[in-house]
């Protein structure tokens, strides 16, 4: 599926796991939805051609980096639950979620970081460096390897194993991905218009 694709679904998913009622968890559910639902991809980084999964990638630390301005900015609670968490869990957190990510980077397209080994080890890291982050993170990333299982590629669910799974249902790019990425953004959009909504009622 395209970045964008994952990206829209990834935050869609996110919201709808964890149903944020303040300013600090709808930061904590866009921040983990967004890099959920486009690390699976940074195996692309080197050989993407057309630059799709890198604008994803781009497009989710922008948006990272933009809601982390405002949090700080407005005091919303994401800042002070990060500086005020244990060092030690944040910096175990941070190593080995930079070492699982350079791994990735290094991997073949559609094999470590497209499993669920994957998926729990970098939601382990996400957990240690701030839990509000975990169930939107693991949400959205589950949500990369269930629209590319759609593809016509197998994704190795459990890696190492060989064992591979793909419905053959589209292919990236096309209409029904185009469809899941404006399914996906239109339901970000609801649910992001609800939370704003709790907060200020």
């Amino acid at each position: 599926m395209m970045g964008k694709t994952h990206l829209a679904a990834g935050i869609a998913v996110s919201l709808t796991a964890t149903q944020p009622n303040t300013w600090e968890e709808c930061v904590a559910s866009v921040v983990g939805g967004a890099v959920g639902g486009v690390l699976a991809d940074i195996d692309m980084l080197d050989h993407d051609n057309q630059f799709d999964a890198q604008t994803g990638q781009v497009m989710a630390v922008t948006i990272t980096i933009v809601l982390l301005v405002i949090d700080r900015f407005f005091r919303l609670g994401v800042y002070e639950t990060l500086i005020n968490s244990d060092q030690q869990r944040l910096i175990t957190g941070g190593v080995l979620f930079i070492a699982l990510w350079l791994f990735g980077v290094a991997s073949s397209h559609r094999t470590f970081t497209h499993s669920l080994t994957a998926m729990a080890a970098y939601t382990a890291a996400v957990h240690l460096v701030c839990p509000l982050f975990t169930l939107g993170f693991s949400s959205a990333y589950l949500s990369h390897l269930a629209l590319d299982s759609l593809n016509r590629k197998k994704i190795p669910l459990l890696y190492p194993l060989p064992f591979g799974i793909c419905f053959k249902v589209c292919y990236a790019g096309r209409k029904a991905d185009k469809v899941l990425m404006n399914l996906g953004a239109a339901a970000s959009g609801v649910l992001l218009l609800r939370t704003v909504f709790l907060c200020f009622a």
